[in-house]
């Protein structure tokens, strides 16, 4: 039942992207950046920040209209990614967007506002001719690169929301704060290794029920795993550090 209620409700958020999508455009918060505004984009990616501390990158599996997009595509490719490797290329390409956000913001003079409705004053995000090339770009990136690389292989290359999720973690971790977590009954295991092929982000679970936990930040407590686990080993609960 808990998947239907998550595939469910990601399917939606896809369906609504073109309402959502400039709230969650790292363009947008350019844009607003030129100006010397925070646009509404930015203040969502803080607020994943914020959801980051203690639920980590739950958004990526409950939330983000990307996900139905990467599920379906596991359909199709459900290889296994080297994460370490892609992380590199999505942290890169982070970097060099916060530093165009910050140079922006300099060269206006610092922060001068709030915009929320920046590029959005209609309420839809996807309003004219040329917004829909941007949309299918966006959507089309994402389907490309998951079908060519395997699980979920845009959210581990490219995605620019991911890192405000990472950071939140991080963060969480650091000053020691409940986060939920997927923990995990090592007793119980049998090493059938249902887990690892379940899990979309190539996580190697069946290792971490060693440890008791599942620590990485590539986890975006979809689920999967603590579904498909016959022996009920793995489950959700808040932990510190």
């Amino acid at each position: 039942m808990k998947q239907k209620i998550r595939k469910t409700i990601i399917l939606i958020s896809l369906l609504i992207f073109p309402v959502t999508m400039n709230f969650l455009s790292p363009y947008v918060s350019i844009d607003g950046a030129m100006a010397g505004v925070i646009s509404g984009s930015l203040i969502v990616f803080f607020l994943m920040f914020l959801t980051g501390i203690l639920f980590g990158r739950a958004w990526c599996a409950w939330i983000c209209p990307m996900a139905a997009l990467s599920e379906f595509c596991l359909s199709i490719n459900n290889k296994n990614v080297n994460a370490k490797k892609l992380r590199i290329i999505r942290y890169s390409i982070f970097a060099v967007w916060a530093a165009i956000i910050i140079a922006m913001f300099v060269l206006a003079g610092g922060i001068k506002g709030f915009d929320p409705l920046r590029l959005t004053e209609t309420g839809i995000s996807v309003d004219e001719p040329i917004k829909y090339i941007i949309y299918y770009f966006v959507l089309g990136a994402f389907l490309i690169v998951s079908l060519a690389v395997g699980k979920r292989g845009a959210c581990h290359s490219f995605c620019w929301m991911s890192p405000f999720l990472t950071a939140g973690y991080h963060v969480g971790r650091l000053l020691k704060i409940p986060q939920l977590r997927i923990l995990a009954d090592k007793d119980k295991c049998i090493e059938c290794g249902i887990c690892n092929k379940q899990c979309p982000m190539s996580i190697d679970v069946r290792s971490s029920v060693k440890n008791e936990i599942i620590k990485t930040s590539d986890c975006i407590l979809c689920g999967e795993c603590v579904d498909g686990c016959k022996k009920q080993v793995l489950r959700y609960s808040f932990k510190r550090k």
